[in-house]
């Protein structure tokens, strides 16, 4: 598979970045993926999806980072240590509920507003608190958090950035968990670490082909820090997300 075969995923892929507030786009076979630059602002797509549908979301996310920090908590911790380390608990949560109070779920101007205190490790419980997701299934490499809400998948180690049935299944993750849900999945380019993660094979990626065809919707961060600082084979950002999109073109294009 040459990704000159695709020509929608070649059509993506532009050198420059800024897509945060005006995500690259692509529709193909009705599915739409969306990409952007830094993680936290697929906040926004979800935001925009759940106003025009009336619906709250199941999220699924494939990424290096188990993305899951409470909302706006590294900026309200570290505002709290500067103004008094011994009350760090009591302020974080206030400093917190502040931020949160100037946004309204219904305008994503509020929350355009206070992107620049929001880490790309945040969004998530941030749209579980705004109501525009419900639940989510965090597939990541770091940790396998327990939270009150919410499930996380740790993928061994020897499947690192791969997308074949092997890994969901050694990470304990279902898709089945997905019947009668509408879901988004969503992708960190940091996830990839060598062009053998792109061999694409249909017998092995059925899992990952359920989740592309039916998801009301694909989000992609490209998240080029991490990406570069993680990545074990000298190929680029541009090049990773145009083989990831090409993956999916062909998922879509196939017809069993």
């Amino acid at each position: 598979m040459k990704v000159d075969d695709f020509p929608l995923a070649k059509s993506l892929i532009i050198a420059i970045t800024q897509n945060n507030l005006h995500p690259k786009a692509a529709i193909y076979r009705d599915k739409k993926i969306l990409v952007v630059d830094d993680h936290q602002y697929t906040l926004l797509i979800w935001g925009k999806l759940s106003q025009e549908t009336s619906k709250a979301y199941t999220l699924v996310s494939i990424d290096y980072h188990p993305d899951t920090n409470p909302p706006f908590w590294l900026y309200a911790t570290q505002k709290a240590m500067a103004m008094d380390p011994d009350r760090e608990e009591v302020l974080v949560a206030k400093f917190q509920k502040k931020v949160m109070a100037t946004i309204d779920p219904l305008n994503l101007k509020t929350i355009e507003t206070v992107m620049d205190v929001m880490r790309n490790d945040e969004h998530i419980n941030t749209a579980m608190t705004l109501g525009y997701l419900k639940d989510y299934h965090m597939i990541n490499c770091m940790e396998k958090h327990q939270y009150p809400k919410g499930h996380h998948y740790l993928v061994a180690e020897n499947n690192f950035g791969s997308l074949e049935d092997t890994m969901f299944s050694e990470a304990d993750f279902s898709v089945e968990s997905l019947e009668e849900e509408a879901f988004i999945l969503d992708i960190d380019l940091d996830y990839f670490s060598v062009l053998e993660n792109f061999e694409y094979n249909p017998e092995k990626f059925g899992i990952f082909k359920r989740l592309v065809r039916g998801a009301s919707l694909i989000t992609i961060a490209r998240s080029r820090t991490y990406f570069d600082y993680l990545k074990k084979e000298n190929f680029t950002i541009e090049s990773c997300e145009e083989k990831l999109m090409a993956i999916l073109e062909k998922i879509l294009k196939e017809k069993d």
